[in-house]
């Protein structure tokens, strides 16, 4: 992919590059921006990267959370402009803004908004839940830290930009242990906890029973309570099969109580999948 400026410096004259594109040998994918003709039509990272040449910008938004892997790509690009009006011009979902170098990255070669930024311009454009795990899955996998997050959260806040607020308030939320969740389950499941009112558990809680050390999903130790996942990862062999059967059998006898939780139980009524849980750990109905 080239711009015609790329191609003028490479010693094609502006009737040469005409004639290219009217002959089918090249591709314009974006204004001024092109590329070798090939069969099918161009995936959307292709149109991303095209965008960004054609008003030298960033991607932004949802096609930044796309390149950061956090969501899906959005129908039309969208790109922020970084160099000047005119250039503005030509973009095909164009907004500007002021943006610092800690503000971009580069993803795949394509210039984008930082994993911090883009959560932070996306807080107030998503509904809350979805935000919320997506915001739970960039602290789950590392992309962001809740520390970088909120001071550029509050560096930003301003009246007209909500999504700093919003990042803030989520953040005051989120448990101290979402750092060490695993996947966006436990986070989903640290949330309901602390929106229920119960203890905060230990996240990847360190036990040694059987003669083995084992690894617990949550745990509430003084209490022993440990809730697990289930069908999340598949258990693709009988090995894993029986190991995981044995695992259960010692903590049990270790005199652990041991709750196992599916996505489907997650999704329905969490008050009344977790009341025996909350009543193990508390002894309180």
């Amino acid at each position: 992919m080239f711009t015609l400026g790329q191609a003028l410096e490479a010693g094609f004259s502006r009737p040469t590059v005409r004639r290219r594109l009217e002959r089918g040998d090249w591709q314009e994918l974006a204004p001024r921006v092109y590329r070798l003709a090939v069969a099918g039509e161009p995936d959307w990272r292709t149109r991303t990267m095209a965008c960004t040449l054609a008003v030298r910008g960033a991607a932004c938004r949802q096609s930044a959370l796309a390149l950061h892997e956090l969501l899906g790509p959005p129908r039309e690009p969208e790109v922020v402009v970084l160099r000047n009006r005119r250039s503005a011009a030509r973009a095909p979902a164009p907004s500007t803004d002021a943006l610092v170098p800690a503000d971009l990255t580069v993803v795949d070669g394509i210039p984008a908004t930082s994993p911090v930024r883009t959560l932070i311009d996306m807080g107030g454009r998503l509904p809350r839940a979805r935000f919320e795990d997506i915001l739970d899955t960039a602290i789950v996998q590392r992309l962001v830290t809740v520390d970088r997050l909120r001071i550029r959260a509050r560096d930003l806040r301003a009246p007209r930009r909500n999504g700093c607020a919003i990042v803030l308030a989520l953040l005051d939320e989120r448990d101290p242990g979402l750092h060490r969740a695993r996947n966006v389950w436990e986070a989903r499941v640290l949330r309901i906890v602390r929106r229920l009112g119960l203890p905060p558990p230990a996240v990847n809680h360190r036990v040694r029973v059987g003669g083995r050390v084992r690894y617990l999903d949550l745990a509430w130790p003084d209490a022993k309570v440990a809730l697990e996942f289930d069908g999340f990862v598949p258990h693709s062999t009988r090995r894993v099969f029986d190991d995981d059967r044995a695992r259960q059998n010692d903590l049990v006898a270790d005199g652990w109580t041991v709750f196992r939780i599916t996505k489907a139980m997650l999704a329905g009524d969490v008050e009344a999948t977790f009341r025996p849980i909350a009543f193990a750990i508390t002894g309180k109905r």
